[in-house]
């Protein structure tokens, strides 16, 4: 009986290795397929054709093994075994096409006329290759049939990379990238089929039929080059474990051969059980032990993965902060996983990173805070089409492999960004959960952290209350003690001032003006220390505004102010009309000093209008504004940007709006000056007309 060849063996060697990456690579993509589509009644009983295709190559290999003898005699077995070769590549290849659609069409279900046009040559070339390898002879025409089945490949493969094109990147893999092909997996799937195609013809010329298996298993190989790349760590995982299982398995049974051939025949038998009992235990316990010494020789990971993610989560302490607790998780989580970097991306755009991975590009592309809550809880690389195409990109060129929701039933906080290592992430179903309890439990910590943040705020606030009460007595007790000193001095001066031929009636007039201004002054504090009481009734915000301006009109005037008032008829408010007037005061003689002090026109319009329900007064002048650090500080007591100013008048205000349950609130106007808008809660539901005035203090 004559044997192969050494060139047989070795492009055997190639078809078993293929087999075996095809074999590698099936569960990875099964698990992939799943994660990604879960609810594709199609996908659900459609075998992996990745298994078709290691089935395939295992007997290709196993045929090149064959003597020549059994060739000829074709028992039924091999004719058998040659038939489903042929038919599993028809069906694997119409199976490919049919997940290549699904996965690239949005929103799509094939109908039965495409189902129709898909499968049913691939069930007629079965069908046609069952009869014909069947037979006990070999016709000639199975030579037909091998090229109409490359052929149908080609013709097939055509279709698919049209598929691939559609949604195909530019840019080099990312491990983790199963499902986000680039252009380059286009080129490189079209040279496997010119591979294969060329082995085809080559063979057909009669001279390269010894070498159409080299280029069978290059195709192959070719096929799976990407898949291998963006799984690397996967592969490697596996195929280290399988070499070790053939180790273990070779090495037990070499050694029951080797003491075997030496022991006495009575000590076979339990020489054999001994052997029996170590292939149990090498394909039972060794499993987990050798896969966790890959994980540790390899990727530098420890079974113990979840309880050490726990163990970091439970070192945070809500009083380090929101984002401290964020980097040391971080750390934490690179160092556990073995990843490469890690990011958190709050729902607001900001931003806490550790490692290899950078967050300018996603913070630019992050959607705001209303768009960023609805993303979805848990996104991997290949599911990253559903995002927004800015983040989409980012998040690639990023070389992200998934995003976790971190949520607590209080919140959602934002997002947690994984990436991979230089080999690649394994990633398990242990793995996922592991990920997501973390992300719970730090969900947790930034909730207890928040309102540890506001517990002190509000500590803060009580004790800052208090220092501005004690000021506040003081303040009222010293304005009381002075107050009646200033009264005599300033009637007082009054009468020097009044004096016919004084020779200091400049100096006295001075002192007048400077008395006055303490005394407002004075009466500014006392205001505020004391508690205010309110009238409230029934006003009519358009006629106080009205007469509030025609008040201010001589003022106005001599400061040569336009000013421009539009207001509601008949919008009333549940007010104490004297206070608001007096808000109004304070607003609108703000808004003279500011002009006074600018360049340029100088017009104050106030608006009285229904806003969100409410009633709204709107007081804007084209003075020359505050600095924008200002804005923030313009309601707090003694804060003032005048030279003589007490920085009372607007924490009044506001002490006045709030007691009436409205709003006040300032902003810089365009394109220069300040805008104060008051809000108070309406009265009635009166239809109102607009009357406009411009240039005078009422209409």
């Amino acid at each position: 009986m004559s044997h192969p060849g050494p060139y047989l063996f070795v492009a055997a060697g190639m078809q078993l290795a293929t087999g075996l990456l095809f074999a590698l690579v099936a569960p990875i993509l099964g698990r992939a397929r799943q994660a990604l589509f879960p609810d594709a009644p199609v996908l659900r009983w459609l075998p992996h054709p990745t298994w078709l295709f290691a089935v395939v190559y295992f007997l290709k290999g196993g045929f090149l093994l064959l003597p020549s003898e059994l060739w000829q005699l074709r028992p039924w077995p091999l004719r058998l075994a040659c038939a489903a070769s042929d038919v599993l590549i028809v069906l694997g290849i119409a199976q490919v096409r049919q997940i290549l659609a699904l996965t690239t069409t949005a929103a799509w279900h094939p109908e039965r006329r495409w189902l129709g046009l898909n499968y049913a040559p691939a069930l007629v070339l079965s069908a046609i290759a069952l009869v014909l390898q069947m037979m006990p002879a070999r016709p000639p025409i199975l030579l037909a049939l091998e090229i109409v089945v490359i052929g149908y490949v080609g013709v097939m493969g055509g279709a698919m990379l049209g598929y691939i094109l559609r949604v195909a990147r530019p840019g080099r893999w990312v491990p983790g990238g199963v499902g986000a092909p680039r252009l380059r997996d286009a080129v490189i799937w079209s040279a496997a089929l010119a591979v294969l195609v060329a082995g085809l013809l080559f063979a057909l010329s009669g001279h390269g039929a010894p070498l159409y298996p080299f280029f069978y298993a290059f195709a192959g190989l070719m096929f799976l080059a990407p898949v291998v790349a963006m799984t690397f760590a996967m592969v490697l995982r596996g195929l280290l474990f399988a070499i070790s299982m053939v180790a273990a398995t070779g090495a037990v049974y070499v050694a029951a051969r080797v003491v075997g051939v030496r022991a006495e025949p009575a000590l076979r038998p339990v020489i054999d059980l001994g052997a029996v009992l170590g292939l149990l235990f090498v394909l039972g316990p060794l499993q987990a032990r050798l896969r966790a010494a890959i994980d540790w020789l390899v990727f530098r990971r420890t079974r113990r993965r979840a309880a050490d993610l726990q163990a970091v989560a439970q070192t945070l302490s809500p009083e380090l902060g929101a984002v401290e607790c964020c980097r040391r998780a971080l750390a934490g989580l690179d160092r556990v996983m073995g990843t490469r970097g890690s990011a958190i991306m709050f729902l607001d755009g900001a931003g806490v990173s550790h490692g290899g991975l950078t967050l300018d590009g996603v913070q630019a592309a992050w959607p705001d805070r209303a768009q960023a809550e609805r993303l979805p809880v848990r996104v991997a690389a290949p599911e990253f089409g559903v995002l927004p195409e800015a983040l989409h990109r980012a998040l690639v060129e990023a070389e992200v492999l998934g995003m976790l929701a971190i949520a607590s039933r209080r919140r959602r906080w934002g997002y947690l960004l994984v990436t991979t290592s230089p080999l690649g992430t394994v990633v398990t179903d242990d793995d996922v959960q592991a990920l997501f309890a973390f992300a719970d439990q730090l969900a947790l910590v930034l909730d207890a952290a928040d309102l540890l943040d506001r517990a002190l705020t509000v500590e803060r606030s009580l004790a800052h209350a208090e220092k501005l009460a004690a000021i506040g007595e003081l303040a009222a007790r010293i304005a009381h003690e002075i107050r009646n000193p200033i009264t005599a001095a300033r009637s007082l001066a009054q009468q020097l001032a009044h004096e016919p031929e004084s020779p200091f009636a400049v100096e006295h007039g001075l002192i007048l003006l400077e008395l006055e201004r303490v005394e407002r002054q004075v009466a500014s504090l006392l205001r505020f220390a004391r508690r205010e009481e309110f009238r409230f009734g029934r006003v009519d915000l358009g006629e106080l505004v009205a007469r509030t301006i025609a008040d201010l009109r001589p003022r106005l005037d001599d400061a040569g102010i336009d000013v421009t008032l539009e207001r509601a008829i008949g919008l009333t408010s549940r007010a104490d009309a004297e206070k608001i007037r007096q808000v109004l005061v304070n607003l609108i003689e703000n808004a003279i000093d500011a002009l006074r002090s600018g360049a340029g026109s100088r017009r104050i319009d106030v608006d009285v209008s229904r806003r969100n329900g409410s009633a709204a007064i709107r007081v804007t002048d084209s003075g020359p504004g505050v600095p924008p650090d200002a804005l923030g500080h313009l309601f707090e007591p003694f804060f003032s940007l005048k030279e003589h100013g007490t920085g009372l008048g607007l924490a009044i205000a506001k002490r006045t709006i709030d007691a009436h349950g409205g709003r006040i609130a300032a902003a810089a106007a365009s394109p220069r000056g300040m805008s104060f808008e008051i809000e108070l809660p309406l009265a009635g539901d009166r239809s109102e007309t607009v009357e406009q005035a411009t240039g005078g203090a009422s209409a």
